[in-house]
């Protein structure tokens, strides 16, 4: 099979006529078109999230919450993050489709509502759901494979590792090896690549290189996803900090807050000495104490907390209890 006729959507993109909608338009169409006010009921402040908390602390406590399993908590945190975080409504479908005091009509409604909002803004997560609910007719739709299909190019268009790894599996077994080849090298995944080579005449490959580099012309860079998620990740962090030490961000304003935090990431990251969380946390919760005491103090600069930092079987408050001594220590 000719390449351009096993990528359609990516030659329809470049055959659209002047006022033509785009793909994406149209598979936003085949969705019901609802505003927040409509889909969300309203949040109730509860003990870790109320109004007056910034926008990433809200979702970042809700993800946090919903990982512990406390729904309830976490259904009003992400509510009141959702205005500002598309990927919140991702979560509450989850939440809504697990809720025992509704109905299973009511659940599928529910969690297909959050989906479809967020699946319409170009969330890669709800956009590889709509793949699933299409596909295998999840939260109450009727399964149309060839427009979950659609549903699962675009998530991985967007960036979704998932939905490109199933999209190579999908073309690998239906004996479509460019394609699926083309999707192996978005992926940067080098082992199934190299699988794949092994299957295939020099004709099909090159197929393939050709498939692959129209899709890096439409594809999320991976250097985009990167940072989507290191940005998820620092409000995350944030909001576990606040939760377990809430006066380490006192005095901040969310901006410096923020930059505070992607320094701090980014130092940890560098550094091979730190391997877990805790280890980051207490270095943030150090960091900005030697910040409060001295401008531009680094801490990782005296060998004693660095090697305090260093040690992955301390827990965070025994790392802060030992280091805290050491930084006393040295302040002049």
């Amino acid at each position: 099979m000719k390449l351009r006729n096993v990528l359609p959507w990516i030659m329809a993109t470049a055959l659209l006529g002047c006022g033509a909608p785009s793909p994406d338009e149209e598979l936003n169409a085949t969705l019901p078109k609802v505003s927040l006010n409509e889909l969300l009921p309203p949040a109730v402040a509860n003990e870790h999230c109320n109004p007056d908390l910034d926008s990433d602390l809200l979702y970042g406590i809700g993800y946090q919450l919903y990982n512990d399993n406390q729904s309830a908590e976490a259904r009003n945190c992400l509510i009141m993050a959702a205005p500002t975080h598309d990927r919140a409504l991702c979560y509450l479908a989850s939440i809504a489709e697990q809720d025992s005091s509704k109905d299973s009509a009511e659940r599928d409604r529910e969690a297909f509502g959050y989906m479809a909002y967020s699946a319409r803004k170009s969330d890669a997560c709800a956009e590889f759901g709509m793949f699933q609910n299409f596909t295998f007719g999840m939260r109450g739709q009727t399964p149309d494979t060839a427009l979950g299909l659609r549903w699962l190019e675009r998530s991985a268009r967007h960036g979704d590792t998932d939905a490109q790894q199933t999209l190579v599996r999908l073309h690998n077994n239906k004996g479509n090896l460019p394609l699926a080849y083309s999707w192996a090298r978005v992926l940067d995944d080098t082992a199934k690549t190299e699988a794949l080579k092994q299957k295939m005449n020099p004709q099909q490959i090159s197929e393939g290189e050709q498939g692959y580099e129209q899709l890096s012309k439409s594809v999320t860079s991976q250097d985009s996803v990167r940072k989507e998620a290191r940005e998820e990740n620092i409000a995350v962090y944030t909001a576990n900090i606040h939760m377990e030490y809430p006066e380490t961000f006192k005095g901040m304003s969310v901006a410096d807050r923020h930059a505070f935090m992607e320094q701090a990431v980014a130092t940890v990251s560098a550094r091979p000495e730190f391997s877990t969380r805790g280890q980051l946390y207490a270095y943030v919760m150090l960091a900005r104490k030697a910040q409060l005491q001295k401008a531009g103090v680094d801490v990782l600069q005296n060998p004693q907390i660095l090697q305090v930092l260093s040690d992955p079987e301390l827990e965070v408050a025994d790392m802060l209890k030992k280091a805290e001594v050491i930084l006393g220590q040295a302040a002049p």
